[in-house]
């Protein structure tokens, strides 16, 4: 879902290259498609409190919140910085989601740079670095796309599984207090990132940041503002038509 990841996704056809891109586990694809028939009650907010409190009781219940979310509407500020290529890249502009397989990170600037997910396919548009070129991948065979769209809830299942959590207090992001978790692998060989932080609301339990750490030294950095959960998204959003004369590489 972001500038390093789709274009290192992108190398192998001729396009900018960059740092490696962020791997992800296979997901199911009923999992990724279906809405759940029901969703999981929304786990009651415990306010700054939660900041000194069980880290894991408290990532529980923020993933049980966002896995209540039928939608998520949000304004989002995007740095990444690459020390192997001493460069850095900023981004920001309106984020969509609905489910697992549907989103689109729409770019005020750079101008005209979009991702779409359509729930089969993951469209990348790069106007302001490869015009005239575009990259379709396939959700149902590509676990890049798949963690490329739903990130945070990548972060959330390998929260449980590989990485050990400390809570490093609470942080005003925003004029929102949230607590900030810090991720470390258990086994850094078996694991994706080489640390991961993320920004929980203390009332509402959504994510207001978070920040990943690659094998490579590259920092991602994403904040999330003026969040609006569970409202309606025109379907529109979630569809691409590539610019007529465009090149669109299959992956």
């Amino acid at each position: 879902m972001g500038w390093i990841e789709a274009r290192a996704r992108a190398t192998r056809f001729g396009l900018a290259a960059a740092a490696a891109a962020l791997l992800a586990s296979a997901v199911p694809a009923a999992a990724r498609t279906a809405r759940p028939a029901e969703r999981r009650p929304i786990v009651q907010p415990c306010g700054a409190a939660c900041c000194s409190g069980d880290v894991h009781a408290l990532l529980g219940r923020a993933e049980a919140r966002y896995d209540s979310l039928h939608s998520l509407r949000a304004r989002f500020q995007q740095t990444i910085q690459v020390p192997l290529l001493d460069k850095s890249r900023e981004g920001h502009g309106t984020w969509y989601q609905e489910g697992r397989a549907r989103f689109r990170m729409d770019f005020v600037e750079p101008a005209g740079d979009l991702i779409v997910a359509d729930g089969a396919h993951l469209w990348l548009y790069y106007p302001s670095t490869n015009p005239g070129q575009v990259v379709r991948t396939t959700l149902e065979g590509d676990p890049t796309g798949v963690a490329m769209v739903d990130l945070e809830g990548r972060i959330f299942r390998e929260a449980r599984s590989g990485y050990g959590a400390k809570s490093e207090g609470p942080e005003t992001i925003d004029g929102i207090t949230t607590c900030r978790v810090r991720l470390t692998p258990r086994d850094q060989a078996s694991t994706t990132y080489r640390k991961v932080r993320v920004w929980v609301g203390a009332d509402d339990l959504l994510v207001r940041r978070f920040e990943i750490t690659e094998e490579n030294g590259t920092v991602r950095t994403v904040t999330l503002s003026h969040l609006h959960p569970d409202v309606a998204i025109a379907d529109s959003l979630f569809r691409f038509t590539p610019p007529a004369g465009v090149d669109v590489f299959s992956g």
